[in-house]
């Protein structure tokens, strides 16, 4: 019973170290946007997949492999869509939600 689980902690170990080595290696060669940068998500009617897509790059940020702002584009959002994107851009930093006929005037602005 003992080999057992000094394998599984020899597999956790190995697992443990990949990671690490694979967020370091990463880290090292990830390319590094600005602050000039911004990842545009379109909103779109009740934007039901807009948490989901923001969360995919909420985390990368919290990795450290983004860096960038992020804006969310209102296309065609209805006012539920609106309530939900205001309620994303207060939950996490460096999200805006801007209309998507202003896009030009936002980004030249900041």
């Amino acid at each position: 019973m003992g080999v057992f689980w000094d394998a599984l902690l020899a597999a956790a170990c190995a697992a443990g170290l990949a990671f690490v080595g694979w967020w370091l290696f990463g880290l090292i060669l990830r390319p590094l946007p600005g602050r000039e940068a911004k990842i545009i998500l379109p909103g779109r009617g009740e934007g039901t997949d807009l948490e989901q897509r923001l969360r995919t790059f909420i985390w990368l940020r919290s990795l450290g492999l983004l860096r960038c702002t992020i804006v969310i584009a209102d296309v065609s959002l209805t006012p539920q869509g609106w309530e939900l994107a205001l309620r994303l851009t207060a939950r996490w930093p460096d999200v805006a939600l801007w209309p998507a006929s202003d896009l030009g005037d936002y980004i030249a602005r900041t």
